[in-house]
């Protein structure tokens, strides 16, 4: 289910996006299933969205048994204001890249692609935001200490994976992301191909430690955040006000980060689009075959009825 809703709109495969780990941005990724439009099994993963959503959160905080039933329901209204709301927008953005998808690629081009996918972030972070306060405001210590712990497993993963001390190993596994994403939109590449992309691969492995030292730093905002709604119990108002601020956060980083972030997201681009214009036509028209798939998967989500809450095991 990993993938960037912005690669696979804009047919380009892009640097994999660090604030994934971050939990906020994971509800939505796996709520909004924005991500699902770069799997190949989007139909099936978005369909089985309401119980990944409750796996991901109940992996982070153990849900208790009193959290659980007002859990699910929120998980449902998401999942039904989304096939309402989102889905056709998703389906006229692949519809757009499909028809871009065979002309050349400009940064402009995928930048547009970019906005329109972090616009649908906003709104499905602004969608979630009442019950996000709701389950905020019954979080334990406990429950908070685990989030720090899992926290800290992924950025161990994270920094074992991408940050190797051998410059070799690391830029090997950025080049294997992009080329797991270049992959699935275009289909094979030729040595020749690869050889281009690993060059352009180096910018964005430079940027490395100033990308992961933003993710640390936007899961230190959260559990703030988190630590100061468990210990006031503020009004329900004022937690949203907080998450619309971590939103904020999230999508215009502060001026001691905003500099790094700018650079690793023009790196990301300039790859995106060198990655884009070395295609052939054959691998254009494999994106174009994918991007059709993708469409027909998400027509098809948009006529299914909605689901009620998924009960639990022991309710069932």
């Amino acid at each position: 289910m990993r993938g960037d809703f912005n690669m696979a709109l804009s047919a380009q495969p892009t640097e994999v996006s660090d604030f994934h780990n971050c939990w906020a941005r994971r509800i939505l990724v796996i709520l909004g299933a924005a991500a699902l439009c770069a799997c190949s099994a989007m139909k099936l993963g978005y369909q089985q969205g309401d119980r990944l959503a409750y796996w991901w959160i109940d992996n982070y905080v153990d849900v208790s048994a009193a959290q659980e039933p007002l859990t699910r329901e929120a998980i449902a209204r998401f999942f039904a204001w989304h096939r309402k709301a989102q889905l056709p927008e998703i389906a006229s953005l692949l519809q757009e890249a499909k028809a871009d998808v065979r002309q050349p690629v400009t940064p402009a081009k995928v930048a547009h692609f970019q906005d329109a996918s972090q616009e649908l972030a906003r709104r499905s972070f602004e969608q979630a935001m009442p019950d996000m306060a709701d389950l905020l405001l019954t979080l334990t210590p406990d429950q908070i200490a685990r989030m720090e712990k899992k926290f800290a497993e992924g950025n161990a993963k994270y920094r074992k994976k991408f940050l190797n001390a051998d410059p070799a190993e690391r830029e090997e596994a950025r080049f294997d992301k992009v080329m797991e994403y270049a992959r699935l939109v275009y289909g094979g590449f030729s040595p020749e191909q690869e050889k281009e992309i690993r060059v352009k691969v180096g910018p964005v492995v430079q940027n490395a430690e100033a990308r992961y030292a933003e993710r640390v730093a936007r899961q230190q905002e959260w559990i703030k955040m988190v630590r100061f709604v468990q210990a006031t119990q503020p009004p329900k108002a004022q937690v949203i006000d907080l998450l619309r601020r971590f939103r904020e956060y999230w999508q215009n980083p502060p001026a001691r980060h905003a500099a790094s972030h700018e650079a690793g997201n023009s790196a990301g681009i300039a790859l995106t689009v060198a990655i884009a214009n070395l295609t052939t036509p054959q691998q254009k028209a494999h994106a174009q075959d994918r991007f059709q798939k993708w469409i027909d998967d998400t027509h098809a989500l948009m006529r299914e009825k909605e689901k009620p809450p998924v009960q639990s095991a022991a309710a069932s």
